[in-house]
């Protein structure tokens, strides 16, 4: 069945970083800084030009991903787009965790993503992998990849048995294929945290490829609805990380199981979840669960090497049992509480004509600080 995904409450940001296997170095993040500004200040020959001095001179990036920078810019683009909002969204949907992705892609001083293969790196690594599928796809429908079936590939069909039109090119699976080139690029090594972060990575593009859903529009003599058009629609991009969420606290526990033969080139290295009651292999992860191969730290104190900020300074909930609850977030230490007045305007009435008189209201409002 053909599809067309049309943009719906597009969200458009700057650009973001990426990272090799590891080690994901702040000059790849200047590297999607430039390459937006050649694209979207440039004319079309400087594009060109602009975009291939900077692929070759930005470090970090595999020899798969700077060939990719220097032939499609505009998708280089898009995924700087697509890094941007996953990094924002990771933020706004584990904000009351200890935990809160903070230091994700802001350039910070320890320039890695995810140090250790816990939990918290399958969450982030699914949540970039769905952010650069979302803003593809939506880059794709817009007519703005040149490899792109969307920008010359249009077809329509008529579904006879319920009286509706399709249009479209199948942009997200294009989206979808694009994302998967360039974040897969970067695992070189033959090691479980590549089959981890490999897998995390098709997870989060399933994840957007499972929420397009068909949206239509009715034509037909006042309104009959005699005929409709059809489309594929991409789903919002909050929904698809609070699916992701979601699985991010029921991801497993995994560990690597070799081949049984390694001389054996038909069988590989495949990853298994570990079993925590009873001792030995369990079976291998569904394709749409999220994996990690060690435990996550407590994220309490400052980490450098675990990737946490620690918890000490945020702002707790007094009276939640969540996560963002003093007693969890504040790791047992305790908290401050502060209070400040705040005056704002309230009970305000229009009189005709036209003014606006408004009371003023003083409440005294208390903030919680984890010791």
């Amino acid at each position: 069945m053909l599809e067309c995904i049309r943009p719906v409450n597009i969200v458009v940001h700057a650009a973001a970083k990426f990272g090799k296997h590891r080690v994901r170095s702040t000059g790849q993040f200047l590297l999607i800084l430039l390459v937006l500004h050649f694209i979207r200040t440039s004319s079309s020959g400087g594009i060109s030009l602009g975009a291939h001095l900077v692929c070759a001179k930005a470090p970090g990036l595999t020899d798969k991903q700077r060939a990719m920078c220097r032939s499609s810019p505009s998708a280089i683009a898009a995924i700087g787009d697509g890094l941007k909002m996953a990094y924002e969204e990771c933020r706004a949907q584990l904000s009351g965790h200890r935990w809160n992705c903070s230091g994700v892609g802001d350039g910070n001083h320890f320039g890695h993503v995810m140090p250790l293969a816990t939990r918290e790196a399958a969450f982030t690594y699914a949540i970039t992998s769905a952010g650069v599928t979302h803003a593809l796809s939506m880059a794709c429908a817009r007519g703005e990849l040149p490899g792109c079936g969307c920008t010359g590939n249009k077809r329509r069909t008529i579904n006879t048995i319920e009286q509706f039109q399709w249009g479209g090119c199948g942009s997200s699976a294009y989206g979808a294929r694009l994302a998967r080139r360039f974040l897969d690029a970067r695992e070189l090594e033959r090691d479980g945290r590549t089959l981890m972060n490999l897998h995390n990575n098709r997870v989060g593009r399933k994840v957007v490829k499972d929420l397009v859903h068909r949206e239509c529009k009715c034509h037909g003599v006042s309104g009959s609805c005699a005929m409709r058009t059809c489309w594929r629609a991409l789903p919002q991009f909050r929904a698809a990380a609070a699916t992701l969420r979601d699985k991010y606290k029921r991801a497993k526990l995994v560990m690597p199981h070799p081949a049984t033969n390694p001389q054996d080139i038909n069988v590989r290295t495949h990853l298994v979840i570990k079993r925590q009651k009873h001792p030995g292999l369990g079976r291998q992860p569904r394709k749409s669960e999220l994996v990690f191969l060690e435990q996550s730290p407590s994220y309490c104190e400052p980490d450098t090497a675990a990737g946490s900020f620690g918890t000490h300074g945020r702002i707790c909930n007094r009276t939640s049992r969540g996560e963002d609850g003093c007693e969890t977030l504040c790791c047992g230490r305790g908290y401050s509480t502060t209070r400040s007045v705040e005056e704002t305007k309230c009970r305000c009435q229009f009189h005709w004509c036209c003014n606006v008189t408004c009371s003023k209201c003083v409440t005294t409002v208390e903030t919680h600080l984890c010791n």
